[in-house]
């Protein structure tokens, strides 16, 4: 917030993704894995949530576009990215897919 308020964009830009991949791993939707692309983590965010898969997409590659590329970002993106960041707190993710496996049974994976 900081910096958009200084409209510093390609660091409010960066800090803003930064900050979503790191509350989806204080909710445990990503295992904390330092050196993860931005890329790795949108992909494995994306199974967890599936509806806004698209858009975790496109905020990864807008953050490698920033930090690692030429774009240059303004106001709009880092407005994207916290309506983003919004939704997907607003989201419940999907169990993990083994667990998914598991909880589809119905008898919580036990055999008889």
């Amino acid at each position: 917030d900081a910096a958009a308020a200084r409209e510093a964009w390609a660091a409010a830009v960066a800090d803003r993704f930064r900050a979503l991949v790191r509350a989806l791993e204080e909710r445990a939707v990503l295992d904390e894995r330092p050196g993860r692309t931005a890329h790795e983590a949108v992909r494995e965010a994306g199974l967890r949530l599936p509806a806004h898969a698209a858009d975790l997409d496109a905020a990864g590659r807008l953050f490698d576009d920033v930090v690692y590329g030429d774009g240059t970002p303004g106001a709009a993106d880092d407005a994207l990215l916290r309506e983003l960041d919004a939704r997907v707190a607003a989201t419940r993710p999907a169990p993990p897919a083994g667990l998914a496996a598991l909880v589809g049974t119905g008898d919580g994976g036990a055999r008889s």
